[in-house]
Protein backbone atom coordinates (compact mmCIF):
# COMPACT_ATOMS: atom_id res chain seq x y z
CA UNK A 1 0.00 0.00 0.00
CA UNK A 2 1.32 3.45 -0.91
CA UNK A 3 0.35 6.57 1.00
CA UNK A 4 0.14 9.85 -0.85
CA UNK A 5 1.01 13.03 1.00
CA UNK A 6 0.39 16.53 -0.26
CA UNK A 7 3.73 18.38 -0.67
CA UNK A 8 2.59 21.28 1.54
CA UNK A 9 1.71 18.92 4.39
CA UNK A 10 5.18 17.42 4.37
CA UNK A 11 6.85 20.83 4.42
CA UNK A 12 4.61 21.98 7.27
CA UNK A 13 5.40 18.88 9.28
CA UNK A 14 9.14 19.32 8.79
CA UNK A 15 9.08 23.01 9.63
CA UNK A 16 7.29 22.88 12.95
CA UNK A 17 8.64 23.03 16.23
CA UNK A 18 11.54 22.01 18.30
CA UNK A 19 13.81 25.00 17.71
CA UNK A 20 14.51 26.85 20.91
CA UNK A 21 13.89 30.57 21.15
CA UNK A 22 16.29 33.22 22.29
CA UNK A 23 16.62 36.34 24.33
CA UNK A 24 15.82 39.48 22.45
CA UNK A 25 16.74 42.95 23.46
CA UNK A 26 14.84 46.12 22.84
CA UNK A 27 16.93 48.00 20.27
CA UNK A 28 15.69 51.26 21.80
CA UNK A 29 17.22 50.53 25.21
CA UNK A 30 20.49 52.07 26.26
CA UNK A 31 22.89 50.77 28.87
CA UNK A 32 25.89 52.76 29.98
CA UNK A 33 25.67 55.04 26.95
CA UNK A 34 25.66 52.14 24.46
CA UNK A 35 22.56 51.09 22.61
CA UNK A 36 21.81 47.40 22.88
CA UNK A 37 21.04 45.53 19.68
CA UNK A 38 18.36 42.90 19.26
CA UNK A 39 19.07 39.26 18.59
CA UNK A 40 16.52 36.69 17.60
CA UNK A 41 16.04 32.97 17.25
CA UNK A 42 13.66 31.30 14.87
CA UNK A 43 10.84 28.84 14.91
CA UNK A 44 8.56 27.52 12.23
CA UNK A 45 6.17 30.46 12.77
CA UNK A 46 5.90 33.44 10.50
CA UNK A 47 8.15 36.36 11.38
CA UNK A 48 6.59 39.44 12.88
CA UNK A 49 2.88 39.48 13.19
CA UNK A 50 0.65 41.07 15.76
CA UNK A 51 2.16 42.22 19.02
CA UNK A 52 2.01 39.92 22.03
CA UNK A 53 2.60 42.88 24.36
CA UNK A 54 4.33 46.22 24.61
CA UNK A 55 7.77 45.88 26.22
CA UNK A 56 6.78 48.61 28.70
CA UNK A 57 3.79 46.50 29.86
CA UNK A 58 6.05 43.65 31.04
CA UNK A 59 7.41 44.38 34.53
CA UNK A 60 11.21 44.69 34.51
CA UNK A 61 12.52 41.71 36.48
CA UNK A 62 9.12 40.03 36.22
CA UNK A 63 6.78 38.70 33.62
CA UNK A 64 3.32 38.66 32.15
CA UNK A 65 1.01 35.95 30.79
CA UNK A 66 -0.41 36.95 27.40
CA UNK A 67 -2.55 35.29 24.76
CA UNK A 68 -0.64 34.10 21.69
CA UNK A 69 -1.95 32.54 18.48
CA UNK A 70 -1.52 29.00 19.88
CA UNK A 71 -2.44 29.65 23.53
CA UNK A 72 -0.89 31.51 26.42
CA UNK A 73 2.71 32.74 26.42
CA UNK A 74 4.76 33.77 29.47
CA UNK A 75 6.85 36.85 28.65
CA UNK A 76 9.79 37.55 30.99
CA UNK A 77 11.73 40.82 30.95
CA UNK A 78 15.14 41.81 32.29
CA UNK A 79 15.96 45.37 31.26
CA UNK A 80 15.54 45.48 27.49
CA UNK A 81 15.87 41.70 27.12
CA UNK A 82 12.65 39.71 26.67
CA UNK A 83 12.25 35.92 26.70
CA UNK A 84 9.12 33.84 26.20
CA UNK A 85 8.10 30.43 27.51
CA UNK A 86 5.21 28.03 27.17
CA UNK A 87 3.61 28.48 30.62
CA UNK A 88 2.53 24.83 30.87
CA UNK A 89 4.47 23.06 33.62
CA UNK A 90 6.16 19.98 32.12
CA UNK A 91 5.11 17.94 35.18
CA UNK A 92 1.32 17.94 34.73
CA UNK A 93 0.51 20.91 32.51
CA UNK A 94 -0.66 23.44 35.10
CA UNK A 95 -0.03 27.07 34.20
CA UNK A 96 3.04 28.50 35.92
CA UNK A 97 3.03 31.94 37.50
CA UNK A 98 5.07 34.93 36.28
CA UNK A 99 8.48 35.13 37.97
CA UNK A 100 9.22 36.65 41.34
CA UNK A 101 12.86 37.28 42.25
CA UNK A 102 14.00 35.39 39.14
CA UNK A 103 11.95 32.26 39.93
CA UNK A 104 8.96 30.94 37.96
CA UNK A 105 6.74 28.71 40.13
CA UNK A 106 4.10 26.12 39.33
CA UNK A 107 1.33 26.51 41.91
CA UNK A 108 0.10 22.92 41.58
CA UNK A 109 3.08 20.97 42.99
CA UNK A 110 5.75 23.62 43.60
CA UNK A 111 8.15 23.00 40.72
CA UNK A 112 10.40 26.01 40.13
CA UNK A 113 12.22 27.27 37.04
CA UNK A 114 14.76 30.03 36.35
CA UNK A 115 13.41 33.10 34.62
CA UNK A 116 16.59 33.41 32.52
CA UNK A 117 16.29 30.13 30.60
CA UNK A 118 13.32 28.18 32.01
CA UNK A 119 15.56 25.46 33.49
CA UNK A 120 14.00 23.38 36.26
CA UNK A 121 15.51 24.11 39.69
CA UNK A 122 13.12 22.09 41.86
CA UNK A 123 10.84 19.17 41.01
CA UNK A 124 8.67 17.26 40.67
CA UNK A 125 9.10 18.55 37.08
CA UNK A 126 12.10 16.86 35.43
CA UNK A 127 12.52 19.19 32.47
CA UNK A 128 12.47 22.94 31.99
CA UNK A 129 9.92 25.17 30.34
CA UNK A 130 9.80 25.22 26.55
CA UNK A 131 11.19 28.47 25.18
CA UNK A 132 9.27 30.33 22.47
CA UNK A 133 11.17 32.55 20.01
CA UNK A 134 10.21 36.21 20.21
CA UNK A 135 11.72 39.47 19.06
CA UNK A 136 11.28 43.14 19.80
CA UNK A 137 9.91 45.21 16.93
CA UNK A 138 9.79 48.87 17.89
CA UNK A 139 8.18 48.98 21.33
CA UNK A 140 6.43 45.59 21.01
CA UNK A 141 7.24 41.92 21.51
CA UNK A 142 6.21 39.70 18.58
CA UNK A 143 6.74 36.05 17.69
CA UNK A 144 10.02 35.56 15.80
Amino acid sequence: MVALVAPGALVAACGSGSDSGSTVENPNTTTGGATTGGSTGSTGGAPGGSALAAVADIPDGGGKLVDGPDGQVLLVRSGGAVKAFDPSCPHQGAAVEPPENGVITCPRHGSTFTSTDGAVTKGPARTGLKEIAVKVEGANVVLA
